[in-house]
């Protein structure tokens, strides 16, 4: 269920003579032009370039935006124009203050005779609010166009203190959309309607009407109607009508019925949106009423290969997080438009799908085979559609389900390249220390050997004893691929102490106690070398300070 704002009536009057002195219709928002509604309808989300050298991780939750796109194409504005319309004439037979209703009939029907012998006379206006229906196939934004229409209206108004001198009190529901059921029964859309109400405006009807299961359809449709008139509903929307179930709704012509009563009982717009397996429902009495009162319905096609098309792609396009740019070829315009067949919806999804494929990989470049590949593989449920498209079997659109790829496959695409580039991420850093660690594993032990023995000669040790130091911890740590623990080994052995190894208890002899004891030390000691190492002490300097070298005095014996 969509939601809107509420808001404080705020009146202008109207330039139309027709819905003058009418707080419904004046507490509306002014009638746009036309550059103004394409400004208020249009979305594009936020996107920089320099986005492009983002990580691969962020960039995939960046290409989601894409999904938030919306540009009004000429069919949305003449949306517009239908809903401006439709609400004001809903409104103008439904003037919530009866003295207001004469002036506005009087405003309306200048030349209109008033002399019947009644001084409270008032003409019978009838209601042409019939409304009309959008068809059309899943995808091509026919629920994103209503809504973005929607949104250009506050859904309550709240009308508190007075107009033209009346006082005024009450709530104006300016529209209401709801889906059709899951079950597609009748009584079920009815309750759907009195639960919406509940929740946006605060009232109780449900547990009234819906707790009640006695209650059959054509007794809560007068109900509806009675709440729509009490909160002053300005359109009733219907969302995918074609769910509605014959069998669920007791067959086809008490459904014709059911919306041929809601036009008559409700007196308010009622637009129906749905797919082309909707069309037989949306014959009949329904159809009748939606042509007497001049609103043809709106079939909602997938866009030719024209200038729309080409308009609408350059826009999405625009949005893209490679590392590399790919420009928008005639080629690749093509293979979006016959993989997609001019579903919005459809080329949207595929051109996220593509950036979500290349995203990570060493080439980030955008083909057309990669465009047709993501679409075999993600667009199965929609091949039979896109046949029909291709071939404009009308037949075969009625027959159809929905086609749109669940928001769920779309996740799972996108976890799974979550996934692979996090492994290639790791697995590049793995590479990586395995490039160093083979650095060193490939060297010549020869030459290990003299590294090491540089080490403790550039410390101070004979020649001799490096040379064995160096080889000995060489031998111990055969299998190391670092030099550190190797030269740390050879120093340990210079100064005396062995290292223990891992893992293994050892009964120490009291000299080995000794040394043990001395590893402090020579850890220290360790740490001094590095100044030798540097240049800025000698050996001797180095052990003195590491309090290695006893001092002299130790030696002395009393005599």
């Amino acid at each position: 269920m969509l939601t809107g704002s509420k808001e404080q009536a705020v009146y202008t009057p109207s330039e139309d003579p027709m819905y003058r002195h009418n707080p419904f219709i004046e507490a509306l928002p002014p009638i746009l032009p036309m550059e103004k509604v394409a400004s208020l309808l249009r979305r594009h989300p936020v996107y920089h370039q320099s986005e492009r050298e983002l990580a691969a991780s962020k960039r995939l939750e960046a290409v989601q935006r894409i999904a938030n796109y919306v540009e009004p194409l000429p069919i949305f504005l003449e949306l517009e124009q239908r809903f401006s319309r439709m609400l004001r004439n809903g409104y103008s037979p439904r003037n919530p203050i009866s003295a207001e209703w004469i002036k506005q009939l009087r405003s309306g029907f200048p030349d209109l005779d008033w002399d019947r012998g009644k001084p409270d006379y008032q003409p019978l206006v009838r209601s042409t609010a019939a409304g009309f229906a959008i068809i059309g196939t899943s995808g091509v934004g026919k629920t994103t166009a209503v809504e973005s229409v929607l949104s250009l209206y506050a859904q309550q108004i709240q009308h508190s203190g007075k107009y033209g001198g009346h006082a005024l009190d009450r709530v104006q529901l300016v529209w209401l959309k709801l889906e059709c059921p899951q079950d597609g029964s009748l009584r079920g859309l009815c309750l759907n309607f009195f639960q919406a109400v509940d929740e946006i405006v605060g009232t109780r009807y449900y547990p009234k009407f819906g707790n009640n299961r006695r209650r059959s359809v054509d007794e809560l449709l007068p109900e509806m109607a009675n709440v729509a008139a009490v909160l002053g509903l300005g359109v009733l929307v219907i969302d995918e009508i074609q769910r509605l179930n014959e069998a669920s709704s007791g067959g086809a012509a008490k459904m014709l019925n059911f919306f041929g009563q809601m036009v008559n009982q409700f007196s308010v717009p009622v637009v129906l949106v749905g797919t082309f397996k909707a069309l037989p429902l949306l014959s009949g009495e329904f159809a009748q009423a939606r042509r007497s009162a001049g609103q043809g319905d709106l079939v909602w096609s997938n866009l030719p290969q024209d200038d729309v098309w080409d308009f609408f792609i350059e826009g999405v396009w625009h949005y893209q997080w490679t590392k590399s740019e790919t420009p928008l070829t005639p080629t690749i315009r093509n293979v979006l438009y016959q993989e997609s067949q001019g579903i919005v919806d459809i080329a949207v999804k595929l051109y996220m799908l593509a950036q979500w494929a290349v995203i990570g990989q060493e080439d980030e470049t955008i083909s057309p085979e990669l465009i047709g590949d993501v679409a075999r593989d993600s667009l199965q449920l929609a091949r039979p559609i896109l046949e029909a498209l291709k071939k404009r079997d009308l037949a075969a659109l009625g027959r159809i389900k929905d086609i749109m790829p669940p928001i769920s496959d779309l996740e799972q695409y996108l976890r799974g390249a979550r996934e692979r580039v996090t492994l290639e991420g790791t697995l590049d850093t793995m590479k990586a220390q395995r490039v160093a660690q083979q650095k060193n594993a490939h060297k010549e032990p020869d030459e290990i050997l003299m590294r090491v023995a540089e080490v403790l000669l550039e410390a101070g040790f004979p020649v001799e004893m490096a040379h064995q130091c160096a080889e000995e911890a060489l031998k111990q740590h055969a299998d190391e691929t670092e030099l550190a623990p190797v030269i740390k080994d050879a120093l340990l052995r210079a100064v005396g102490v062995r290292p223990p190894s891992s893992g293994t208890k050892r009964n120490l002899s009291r000299k080995d106690q000794h040394q043990e004891t001395q590893k402090p030390a020579v850890e220290k000691a360790l740490a001094e070398m590095i100044n030798v190492r540097k240049g800025e002490i000698t050996p001797h300097q180095a052990l003195n300070n590491a309090g290695v070298i006893k001092p002299i005095e130790e030696f002395w014996t009393n005599k």
